[in-house]
C-alpha cells in the first residue's frame, strides 16, 4: 500500500502488481494506473510522478491527463458512488470495508442503490428497512461522507445535512437476560459433570468448564477471553490483564478467520486473579508459551464461540429447563450481579471495560425483586 503523501506530491504504489500513482489537485483526487510493477518500470513512474508535481506547482496542470497517461486512467469525479466511498473509507477514514463490519455494511448497502446522486439519495437511503438503531448509525456514516463529496466538490449541495435520527424505544434483548445464580450453578455443574454429553463423544462438555466459568466470573466478551494469552496472567501480581481480542472476521468465527486486535473500545483493565480464578486457570498456563493461548478447543484451536453456542451452551441449556439465552448473557449477568452485591457502577464499569453510562443502560438488569424499601 501507498502513504499518504503530503500535499502537492504524488504518491506510487503496488495496486494489483501494477503501479498506480495517485495525487490530490484543487481539492480534486486523480490516479493513474502505468506498468508492471517492477525496479524498471519504477523509474518511469517516479519520473511521471516528478512531472506532475512540477506542473501542479507551475500552475500548468493538465486535469485532462492526457499529457501524463501510461495504460490506464481514473479521475475520481468520474468514480461511481460506491468506488467513491471505498476511497473515502480508505483514504480519509483510515479503514478497510474487506475487515471493519460497519463500513462493509454500509457498501453493501449502497451497492443495491445503482446510480446515487443529490436527488435521489434520500429516498434511497429511507427506502431501506432498518431498526431505529440502525438507521442511526447508518446516517452518521451517510452524513460524514456526502459532506466530504461536498468538501472535495464532487457534489454541490449535501441533501441529507439535515435529515433527522429517528427515535424510538430501545427493546430488550431477552437471549441476554442474566441468569440466576441457581441457574448459574446447574449450568456450570452440567458443563463440569459432562452431565448431557453422549458418553461415547470424544468432544466432552467439560473441557469447556474453564472458560464457561471464566466469562461468568469476569463478564470478558467472548472474543477478550478467545483471545487470552498466557503471558496477559501475573501470579505474582495476581492480575489479569485485558487488552486485545481474537476477534471474530467478516468471514465467520472460525480459527482461521479470526484476527487479533485490540479491545472493542480500545481500553484495557486489570482483572483480580482470585483464588478459585487462580485454581482454575494454574493447570492450563503451566509449561505453556506466554503467547500460546490460555483457552482452547479439543482441536486445540482457538474456541469458535459460535459452534460453542450451538453445539453446547444451548443443548444445555434447554435440557436444564432454562430459557435459551446467547453466551454473551453471562456478560450481562455479572454486570448485573455487581450491582446487586454493592460494586458501584464506576468500579463495574472499569472491570467490564466500559464507560459507566454504557453500563448501566446496556448490561445491568434486575435479578431479584427488592422486598423492602428504605427505612425513614
Amino acid at each position: 500500500m501507498g502513504i499518504k503523501n503530503q500535499k502537492g506530491t504524488v504518491s506510487i504504489e503496488n495496486y494489483r502488481e501494477r503501479i498506480r500513482i495517485r495525487w490530490r489537485y484543487q481539492g480534486i483526487r486523480y490516479a493513474l494506473n502505468l506498468l508492471a510493477y517492477t525496479k524498471a518500470n519504477l523509474i518511469h513512474a517516479r519520473k511521471k510522478a516528478s512531472e506532475i508535481e512540477l506542473d501542479m506547482a507551475l500552475g500548468c496542470f493538465d486535469s485532462s491527463l492526457a499529457k501524463y497517461k501510461g495504460i490506464s486512467s481514473t479521475v475520481t469525479p468520474k468514480m461511481g458512488f460506491t468506488e467513491q466511498y471505498e476511497a473515502w473509507v480508505r483514504d480519509y477514514m483510515n479503514m478497510d470495508c474487506e475487515v471493519n463490519t460497519n463500513y462493509n455494511a454500509f457498501r453493501n448497502m449502497i451497492r443495491k442503490w445503482g446510480e446515487v446522486n443529490e436527488q435521489n439519495v434520500i429516498v434511497k437511503f429511507n427506502s431501506e428497512q432498518f431498526c431505529v438503531g440502525t438507521y442511526n448509525r447508518r446516517l452518521t456514516m451517510l452524513k460524514t461522507y456526502v459532506k466530504w463529496l461536498v468538501k472535495s466538490g464532487i457534489w454541490k449541495n449535501n441533501p441529507v445535512e439535515d435529515v433527522q435520527p429517528r427515535r424510538g424505544k430501545k427493546l430488550p434483548k431477552p437471549k441476554r437476560k442474566p441468569f440466576t445464580e441457581e441457574e448459574i450453578k446447574k449450568i456450570l455443574e452440567a458443563f463440569k459433570n459432562d452431565t448431557y454429553c453422549p458418553k461415547s463423544s470424544r468432544y466432552k462438555h467439560s473441557h469447556y468448564y474453564p472458560f464457561i466459568y471464566f466469562i461468568f466470573k469476569t463478564g470478558v466478551r467472548n472474543a477478550e477471553a478467545i483471545g487470552l494469552r498466557v503471558g496477559k496472567i501475573n501470579l505474582d501480581k495476581k492480575i489479569i490483564l485485558i487488552n486485545e481480542v481474537l476477534a471474530r472476521s467478516l468471514k465467520g468465527s472460525s480459527s482461521n478467520q479470526r484476527r487479533r486486535k485490540e479491545t472493542k473500545n480500545g481500553k484495557e483493565r486489570t482483572l483480580p486473579l482470585t483464588n478459585d480464578l487462580l485454581e482454575l486457570l494454574n493447570p492450563l498456563i503451566q509449561g505453556k508459551n506466554l503467547d500460546d493461548l490460555v483457552f482452547k478447543s479439543i482441536n486445540g484451536l482457538p474456541i469458535d464461540d459460535n459452534n460453542l453456542q450451538k453445539r453446547v451452551f444451548k443443548p444445555i441449556l434447554k435440557e436444564l429447563g432454562i430459557e435459551e439465552r446467547v453466551l454473551y448473557a453471562c456478560r450481562h449477568t455479572f454486570a448485573s450481579r455487581c450491582i446487586q452485591s454493592g460494586i458501584s457502577p464506576v468500579n463495574t464499569a472499569f472491570l467490564m471495560g466500559n464507560n459507566p453510562e454504557t453500563t448501566l443502560r446496556n448490561y445491568t438488569h434486575q435479578i431479584d425483586t427488592p422486598n423492602n424499601l428504605p427505612i425513614i
